[in-house]
């Protein structure tokens, strides 16, 4: 019975594909790519026909999807895999997750498209708020061309929805120190010490990087005082001392062992006693 549902489903699918190609014979244009792109009907359209197996008939337009792709000149496939997989399965069936990360996979890889990718996961994670691999996927895809703030925030996304699983915070955590913001970046890992869901690996790993972003975000206060105080001067401080006084710092801060950093007058450069250094 099942089978027999799926291929009456399947010719309907086709018949109303076949009537959208006929209603666009009259609208030619050069670009023959973009019209063929209509040729599947809207999920709405589908899910109205489909005697209430909408799911069905998503699973079936999935494959369709898949086998028809190579057919598509380069150009047009990006368009043709949002469509199919964004408004047509999803409409069909909006907890199927499987077309919103391989449409954005493809989107992402083969079709350099971040923008289109992410706004299928997007509408992926509207439709299904417990899929946090949606919003997970996005992070990777923004990291991997460098736009660290904006992978934090989906993996920010990712790590609030129910059930998932708490690593996901070191995620946007690391993300945060990528994208230059530090002392948020010290933050987020506190958060990740402080998460009684994580163990004491997690909470080994968050200690190391609370500590070595400490040292650089001070490092790096320390350095911008040094130069905001040669700017306005025409010299180097004589000391770190030197700074408070004159108002460019508040106070002196002390690396994550108690001590003071290290200045070096004639370089003016300041350094944490473990050597690292941070030049002016």
């Amino acid at each position: 019975m099942n089978r027999t549902i799926a291929w009456l489903l399947l010719a309907l699918a086709v018949v109303g594909a076949s009537a959208s190609r006929a209603a666009l014979v009259a609208r030619e244009t050069a670009d023959r790519g973009e019209k063929a792109l209509l040729y599947v009907p809207n999920g709405k359209y589908l899910k109205a026909i489909s005697l209430g197996h909408a799911p069905l008939v998503a699973d079936i337009m999935y494959l369709w999807a898949i086998q028809y792709y190579a057919d598509y000149s380069q150009e047009d496939r990006a368009r043709y895999v949002e469509h199919v997989f964004g408004d047509v399965i999803a409409e069909l069936d909006p907890n199927y997750i499987d077309p919103y990360w391989l449409g954005a996979i493809i989107l992402t890889t083969e079709a350099q498209d971040l923008e289109g990718g992410l706004r299928l996961l997007d509408k992926g994670l509207v439709r299904k708020p417990t899929a946090w691999i949606l919003p997970y996927m996005a992070g990777w895809e923004c990291e991997r061309v460098g736009q660290f703030d904006r992978a934090a925030a989906y993996f920010d996304r990712a790590a609030h929805v129910p059930g998932a699983p708490p690593d996901l915070f070191r995620l946007k955590a690391g993300m945060t120190a990528l994208g230059g913001n530090l002392r948020e970046a010290i933050a987020r890992w506190n958060d990740v010490l402080e998460d009684p869901r994580n163990n004491e690996d997690a909470r080994a790993i968050a200690t190391r990087q609370i500590r070595t972003l400490t040292v650089k975000a001070d490092l790096q206060d320390l350095t911008a005082a040094i130069d905001a105080f040669r700017a306005r001067n025409g010299r180097s401080p004589r000391s770190l001392d030197e700074l408070v006084r004159t108002g460019f710092l508040r106070e002196i801060p002390l690396d994550p062992d108690g001590k003071r950093y290290v200045f070096d007058q004639r370089t003016a450069t300041v350094s944490s006693p473990a050597g690292r250094l941070l030049g002016s």
